[in-house]
């Protein structure tokens, strides 16, 4: 299976605990946390997504059931092209985030037709987003999106070489969304970095030692000295999690970036927030860990200019990535023992990118960082 979602169980399932001695009521009664925890997936099989196609698009299809945490995803393969992405959305997602994300593919395809993004498919109504109602009788919407072809970055170990180019894809992304608006833009989502410090209470799940003291004190510095200067910054809708298993290449030419899937966490926020999120990925990959966020830097910055506000911000704002991504996966292994293995997939990458970070001051990262981006507008 080639495109997987980022967890492989529903983060609903039963009432227990996030981890051990912390009663779920207590550890987690900030909102933000609400909708992983409260509903199910969508209980859809192979042959209702195949029903729903033939009735709603009027294609004949073969569905094969994608791994998700939250939504119920189907590939579509046809007898003609690349096939589809078939998509009913959890009942708990608000019906204009869902949107939301339809209108910011739609606008993508209007104003930057080249990009190699999902397209949306119209219903044989002409709708992009259809309700329906579950088997369960919870109501939800089903979509349909173009299959994009190619390999998952992750899988080929080619990350680094790559480094410029995401850079540069990661730019045409931004400058591509960056006039679009949409009410539902500001959504509050569990991976969207300004919201850092209300991923405290997850601490708890890792053991007490120098990575908690570490995280925690990343959490602290964030919200002390990187949060207040947020609202500063250039805000925009981003794609919000250019991470290597979103990325896929050409496997004829794996030199080549062939496009980006999961849309599933844009997001208003900070522009700035996305250039990290990016560069947080690789981080770990050579033992200079800057050598390729600098790559991907300059070639952001050629196609996107970064001003000094966030040039300045840009190592903070890495390394709170680095610490969503180990905080965030380490509760769901304790909330999820037997999936451990999987759900820490990316944790060790974090972890030592994070390791590099720390051992290099605040100051001399920012430096090479300042000079990555005045290299890419030389």
């Amino acid at each position: 299976m080639r495109r997987r979602c980022d967890d492989p169980l529903p983060l609903a399932t039963g009432a227990r605990a996030p981890f051990p001695g912390v009663p779920m009521s207590e550890a987690l009664s900030d909102p933000i946390f609400a909708v992983l925890l409260d509903s199910p997936p969508p209980p859809v099989d192979t042959a209702a997504a195949e029903a729903l196609l033939r009735e709603l698009w009027g294609i004949e299809g073969r569905a094969e059931s994608l791994a998700c945490e939250r939504d119920a995803n189907f590939r579509v393969t046809t007898d003609a092209g690349p096939g589809y992405v078939l998509k009913v959305a959890n009942p708990a997602e608000a019906r204009a985030t869902t949107a939301f994300q339809v209108e910011a593919l739609r606008w993508l395809e209007g104003r930057t037709p080249a990009l190699p993004v999902p397209r949306m498919v119209a219903t044989r109504t002409g709708d992009f987003l259809a309700p329906l109602t579950l088997d369960d009788g919870r109501n939800s919407t089903v979509r349909l999106l173009s299959w994009v072809p190619g390999t998952p970055v992750a899988r080929t170990g080619g990350a680094g070489r790559l480094a410029a180019q995401i850079g540069t894809l990661a730019a045409q992304l931004g400058a591509g969304l960056a006039g679009f608006r949409h009410p539902a833009s500001g959504h509050e989502i569990l991976w969207d970095i300004r919201h850092l410090p209300r991923l405290m209470p997850l601490l708890a799940s890792l053991p007490a030692g120098a990575l908690r003291d570490q995280l925690q004190a990343e959490i602290d510095h964030f919200a002390a000295a990187v949060a207040p200067r947020l609202p500063a910054l250039r805000w925009q809708v981003v794609h919000n999690d250019l991470n290597h298993h979103n990325i896929v290449i050409d496997p004829q030419a794996p030199e080549r970036i062939a496009g980006v899937l999961d849309f599933g966490d844009m997001v208003r926020t900070p522009r700035a927030v996305d250039v990290a999120v990016a560069a947080s990925y690789l981080t770990h990959l050579e033992d200079d860990p800057l050598a390729p966020v600098a790559r991907m830097v300059t070639a952001y910055a050629a196609v996107t200019p970064l001003d000094a506000a966030e040039v300045e911000l840009l190592r903070d704002l890495i390394v709170a990535r680095l610490v969503a991504s180990i905080t965030i996966t380490e509760w769901r292994a304790a909330r999820y023992p037997e999936n451990a293995e999987y759900i820490l997939r990316n944790n060790r990458g974090a972890r030592a990118g994070m390791a590099g970070f720390a051992a290099l001051p605040r100051e001399v990262v920012t430096a090479a960082l300042r000079t990555a981006a005045e290299e890419g507008v030389r």
